[in-house]
């Protein structure tokens, strides 16, 4: 995983501190920590943080604050295939924010866990400097968890995508180049991932991952982690109608909807194929891609009768600040100009 920017910040921060004996995954293994209470016991559990996109204007819709401080833990829980008790949330408010800001975010986030079907258990509340909404979600399962490892060659990829894919990352796409609010409304944007759907495919993956970072770097961490190459298959069926709109008023491949660093937050499985005729018939499920021995090209795309080489080490080791984006965003528009 050297080659991914976020593998990196975590091994810098996290470094070699004490693990519990009863945890199961190592860094970056699971999109849950995951613990092994006893032989058909294990607890799992995430935490994650909605800040920057507040600061940058990513987010400014009230709702989408709410919504995502639900959804962002929601997805990590599905990707590891287990069961929620609850979701506690630390609620840090701007000075001088008004209480009808505050209400509206906690009715957004009411809405979210009753979608969710996951009980909100408590939590905490304060001021800053500014806005900062954290969740940290419980689950639990009788069976090993879903973790990003084990991902064996042939396998295949299965998205759980609700024909909603390329919202999150049109979204962010239509923020960096300033474009009208109207060619995507931010309203769209209500990830919505299926923790039973997960669980109920679960006994059949190998491997699960939130693409909440993007599907084109949710499976580049799978390729680093097992040591894989990978065929992607473009699927423009499973794109959201809006998000397509969005790419052509914004003159972007519509590659870009599966090459953004920030996703949808739905849940990528890998499925053996002896396995793949028993999950369930859904339209909200896709085969997206195989994994393959590693070799040059190890990260391409079937697009338009052709093999895309995809930039995806560019993309993974990017800067996380707007210049080296916009950079990022003007320089895989070159590279991508000659496949039509």
């Amino acid at each position: 995983m050297k080659n991914s920017r976020e593998y990196t910040e975590l091994k810098k921060t996290l470094g070699s501190n004490f693990k519990s004996p009863l945890q199961v995954n190592k860094l970056f293994e699971a999109d849950c920590e995951i613990l092994k209470l006893g032989p058909k016991k294990y607890l799992t559990t995430s935490i994650d943080s909605i800040s920057e996109e507040i600061d940058l204007g990513l987010y400014r819709e009230i709702e989408t604050w709410g919504w995502m401080t639900v959804m962002s833990s929601v997805s990590d829980l599905a990707a590891s295939g287990s069961t929620p008790l609850g979701l506690t949330i630390a609620a840090q408010w701007k000075y001088g924010t008004a209480l009808e800001i505050q209400n509206l975010y906690y009715k957004a986030l009411n809405l979210a866990c009753k979608k969710a079907n996951v009980p909100l258990l408590g939590g905490d509340t304060g001021n800053g400097v500014s806005h900062a909404f954290t969740s940290s979600i419980i689950g639990e399962s009788t069976r090993a968890p879903l973790m990003r490892t084990n991902v064996q060659e042939g396998d295949l990829l299965v998205l759980a995508h609700q024909k909603k894919t390329g919202i999150g990352p049109a979204l962010a796409y239509r923020f960096l180049l300033n474009a009208d609010a109207e060619i995507l409304p931010e309203k769209l944007f209500r990830p919505a991932p299926s923790w039973k759907l997960a669980a109920e495919i679960a006994p059949l993956a190998r491997a699960a991952i939130d693409t909440s970072d993007g599907v084109a770097t949710s499976v580049f961490i799978f390729s680093e982690l097992n040591h894989l190459g990978v065929d992607l298959f473009w699927d423009q069926k499973i794109n959201h109608p809006q998000a397509q709109l969005a790419m052509n008023s914004l003159a972007l491949s519509p590659l870009f909807l599966w090459l953004g660093d920030h996703g949808d937050f739905q849940t990528l499985f890998v499925i053996p194929q002896k396995n793949i005729d028993k999950i369930p018939l859904s339209p909200n499920l896709s085969v997206i891609g195989k994994f393959k021995k590693k070799m040059k090209p190890n990260f391409r795309i079937q697009y338009n009768h052709q093999w895309v080489d995809l930039p995806i080490e560019n993309i993974t080791q990017c800067p996380r600040d707007l210049d080296s984006y916009s950079r990022l965003l003007k320089d895989t528009q070159k590279y991508l100009a000659a496949y039509k």
